[in-house]
């Protein structure tokens, strides 16, 4: 299946509603859940891609050790920042929550030993789902998965990262559907599948969070039959995993440069434009490109 380069540019604008929300910081956010669940699907889509090209294949183990050193490094540098700027004398305890082994040192890090631990499903699905039938099947699975799954994100107390999980693995499982979907000409069996889980979540929980999975699942059709080309368009997807990495401390710069009542496109724009600007340097270094 051929790269379609609007693609990259849904990674790009997932990465910014991801740093987006984090500077509106609401307790009824939406917008990160749809940022965050366009990027699930997304990373999911891209695996199958590359897994298809390469005849079924996607060596997992592989795959998933390219995620440790960035998930070591930024956990190191985000826990150095804690230390540094928090008054909390728990600060200096190494180790106070067993499940943070599970994130790192700051929430958003959850999704690289989640992505880390899914990729695992990559090459069965690619090998797996060839017609129709097998098609229905592997939505029929997200259903049986994401319906408990989105209960207990709603109604179950749970630490972190497990409500981030639960909330995720759904998504990351329609991405997997979505490039045997599109080559079979099927979209909609995918599509229509996230619509009941997303109808459930709401029947359930009656927040925005739960129909967030339908609105990434068609951001990525409308995104996808965007006939875009340009070269600048793959630049802007490879930034987006770093600006997703990075923008907490660009966070940090834009309360330390504007003050603690900086408003929220200012600390959006500026956390956001440093990031990329970071990523892009860092992706012209041999050694710092590993990390991002």
């Amino acid at each position: 299946m051929q790269h379609r380069q609007s693609i990259d540019l849904a990674r790009f604008v997932a990465a910014f509603g991801v740093v987006a929300a984090h500077a509106l910081a609401s307790p009824r956010d939406w917008v990160g859940h749809l940022s965050l669940g366009l990027f699930l699907i997304l990373t999911a889509f891209l695996a199958i891609q590359s897994a298809e090209r390469a005849g079924g294949s996607y060596p997992w183990l592989a795959r998933a050790r390219r995620l440790v050193l960035p998930w070591l490094f930024w956990s190191a540098v985000f826990r150095l920042l804690d230390v540094l700027l928090s008054h909390d004398p728990a600060r200096l305890v190494p180790l106070t929550d067993p499940w943070s082994l599970l994130i790192g040192s700051t929430i958003h890090l959850w999704f690289l030993p989640f992505v880390m631990l899914v990729m695992v499903l990559v090459q069965p699905a690619a090998r797996l789902i060839r017609t129709r039938r097998d098609l229905v099947a592997g939505a029929g699975l997200m259903l049986g998965v994401g319906l408990p799954l989105f209960w207990l994100h709603e109604f179950v107390p749970m630490p972190d990262p497990l409500p981030q999980w639960a909330f995720g693995l759904p998504l990351y499982i329609y991405g997997l559907l979505l490039a045997p979907a599109h080559r079979l000409n099927r979209p909609l069996v995918p599509l229509v599948a996230m619509a009941l889980l997303a109808g459930a979540g709401w029947a359930m929980a009656g927040k925005p969070w739960a129909l967030t999975p339908l609105i990434a699942a068609l951001g990525f059709e409308l995104f996808w039959r965007l006939p875009l080309r340009h070269r600048l368009l793959p630049a802007l997807g490879r930034v987006a995993f770093g600006i997703y990495l990075m923008h907490p401390f660009f966070m940090l710069v834009a309360y330390k440069i504007f003050g603690a009542g900086v408003g929220f496109w200012t600390r959006t724009l500026t956390a956001f434009l440093l990031s990329w600007a970071a990523t892009a340097v860092a992706l012209r270094l041999p050694v710092i490109r590993r990390l991002v």
